[in-house]
């Protein structure tokens, strides 16, 4: 049955015939009188005038561009026509259908990060495992870096408080069960205490540990270059599952150690234990040789030491064990699959580069998540009931919840590294957003600093250099392809999230940010973070669309918009006062309350 009109014969019609269907629009109709007589996809296009009376019978659906809807809807009122809606009214219809029935992924999130608090030993360290409940100090170490990724810097100052407390004399650290030192587990405990330094002001004690580690670690090396670790009883004694291989991934902390004290030794010694291991096990290390988890281990290490052509021809062969539903095995020879392994292996996909196949893993190990928040260390095939899976299968293990983390963080950095060609350069300075931005800097006063967060290609900067020039200006993208475009301008970039602001404390007089909110995943740990960078009185903005607007725009599945109310009270639990604004003019649209800006004092 044929229900619908069109109002307005440009391109959105054609996309309106598509998204309503050819065969429930009865006609096209148009103010301009020379399109009389054309057609959009086989149906008629009339001028509105001769087709009035007709109108009335049918829904009205007004498909010009936004920035005309309210002119041509008073039109319609004016004919005494009321039945009429707005082609993103449709849109919105079909993409709530989708958000109804999508995965999601938000809730994965929280989900992950509830079960961190839930398993951290009186907040100081993470715990093995669900049924394991004793502090894990490798796991612990390695948690640090990824923890400050997500804003959670107080939660990451616990626990390299608690590894310093617990460091060896000689420098390492030793196994859960505090039986025998460990190469493996001091050097991803350095890796959280390189991480952590940007925590304290005075670094000595920090600095000390750190050295301590690194040369107990090279006081294990053979002249050959072989890491000997003194115990491998946590290993068990199946080198299909573990081998010493893994001591590739020890090595990224003694070359950053190297440039943080000039210490080339470091860097050297780094370099002469990895050329020992390519040279010794490049068959293991090119073919799917232990449990993905251990050998994931093994790729990424060459990834962070810049083998890439290596780790490509190994996630080559790594693409051949993966199932059409994104799953990898735990081993090459069986069906079930490790969680965190998966998790790991989308890490190195998307470090490569490889979105395709980084995302399938990645969506795959997320839908195993119980409904605690954690993952199972290894979870049976839907295609082999026969098997039986044997790592973890009952316990929910606490590297698994860390790996998501670096997966999704990855993830976005990829996403945007590839969508950097489409990101916006300018906006228009009578645009509302804009104005709202420059109304506050203006007041900044002079030399005063200022913060844009997911600044992307700096539209809002370069505006705000003309305009209000004796401010100083810094950006954080996430994307440093991205923020390349900013080069030629008197603007400090550094690379960083919404959730891990690369600067010190109270150091701006405004932190702003612009449509970025909405990819932050974590609203809470964003508005934290802007708050501590940003000085006691000055200001935070936010300006994004709000959730009821849900349905106006497609949107990816780790997007999601803020609630007017649920962000002004999070902002207020750190701000004196909040003031929101509504309906934001942009990009000429008016009569739209797509976007809201929320500016607060902080405390």
């Amino acid at each position: 049955m044929k229900s619908y009109v069109l109002f307005g014969a440009g391109a959105n019609a054609a996309n309106a015939v598509r998204i309503i269907g050819k065969d429930k629009v009865a006609f096209i109709v148009d103010n301009d009188k020379s399109k009389m007589g054309t057609d959009i996809s086989e149906i008629p296009v009339y001028y509105f005038p001769e087709k009035e009376k007709d109108c009335a019978s049918y829904q009205i659906v007004i498909t010009t561009s936004e920035k005309f809807y309210y002119e041509i809807s008073m039109q319609l009122e004016d004919c005494g026509i009321h039945s009429y809606i707005s082609l993103n009214y449709i849109q919105m219809q079909k993409t709530k259908e989708k958000i109804q029935n999508r995965f999601n992924c938000i809730e994965v999130y929280e989900h992950a990060i509830e079960w961190i608090k839930n398993h951290s030993i009186d907040g100081h360290a993470i715990m093995c495992t669900s049924e394991r409940r004793k502090e894990y100090p490798e796991v612990t170490g390695y948690y640090i870096p990824t923890l400050l990724r997500w804003g959670y810097r107080v939660l990451a100052l616990n626990y390299a408080e608690w590894l310093l407390q617990v460091q060896k004399k000689d420098g390492s650290w030793y196994d859960m069960d505090d039986r025998a030192p460990y190469i493996f587990d001091t050097a991803q405990i350095l890796k959280g205490l390189i991480a952590a330094r940007e925590l304290y002001k005075n670094t000595d004690t920090i600095d000390d540990a750190i050295q301590r580690g690194i040369d107990w670690i090279l006081s294990c090396m053979t002249a050959e270059g072989q890491l000997v670790t003194p115990d491998k009883e946590c290993w068990g004694n199946d080198e299909s599952m573990c081998s010493e291989l893994i001591h590739l991934y020890c090595l990224s902390p003694l070359i950053e150690a190297g440039k943080l004290y000039h210490k080339e030794e470091y860097s050297e010694k780094a370099q002469l234990i990895l050329n020992y291991y390519k040279e010794n096990y490049l068959d293991k290390i090119l073919n799917f040789s232990l449990l993905s988890h251990f050998y994931s281990y093994v790729i990424e290490a060459l990834v962070d030491l810049g083998e890439e052509d290596l780790a490509r021809s190994a996630m080559k062969q790594m693409e051949t064990y993966q199932k059409k539903s994104g799953a990898i095995s735990a081993y090459y020879n069986v069906d079930w699959t490790c969680s965190t392994g998966m998790f790991q292996m989308a890490v190195i996909w998307y470090k490569l580069g490889d979105f395709e196949h980084g995302e399938k893993t990645f969506q795959y190990a997320c839908r195993l998540q119980n409904e605690t928040g954690g993952w199972y260390g290894s979870y049976l095939s839907e295609d082999n009931e026969k098997e039986m899976n044997n790592y973890f299968p009952l316990e929910e293990i606490s590297w698994a919840n860390k790996y998501f983390l670096d997966a999704l963080y990855y993830r976005n950095c990829l996403s945007f590294q590839l969508e950097a060609d489409c990101f916006i350069e300018t906006i228009a300075k009578e645009d509302e957003r804009y104005c709202i931005i420059r109304e506050r800097v203006s007041k900044a006063g002079s030399s005063a600093k200022i913060l844009d967060v997911g600044c992307g290609k700096g539209r809002y900067i370069k505006n705000l250099l003309e305009e209000v020039p004796d401010c100083t200006y810094f950006g954080v993208d996430i994307s440093t392809r991205v923020m390349d475009v900013l080069k030629g301008y008197s603007v400090e970039c550094r690379e960083g999230t919404l959730t891990h602001i690369p600067y010190e404390d109270k150091t701006f007089a405004v932190t702003y940010t612009c449509e970025a909110l909405e990819y932050a995943v974590d609203f809470e740990s964003a508005i934290r973070e802007m708050v501590r960078v940003t000085q006691s009185g000055g200001y935070i903005i936010v300006i994004d669309k709000n959730d009821e607007n849900y349905g106006m725009l497609e949107i990816g599945e780790w997007e999601h918009w803020p609630n007017e109310n649920r962000l002004k009270e999070l902002m207020e639990q750190y701000c004196r006062t909040v003031e929101v604004r509504h309906g934001l003019q942009y990009d000429e649209v008016k009569e739209s309350d797509l976007f809201t800006a929320w500016i607060g004092k902080v405390k």
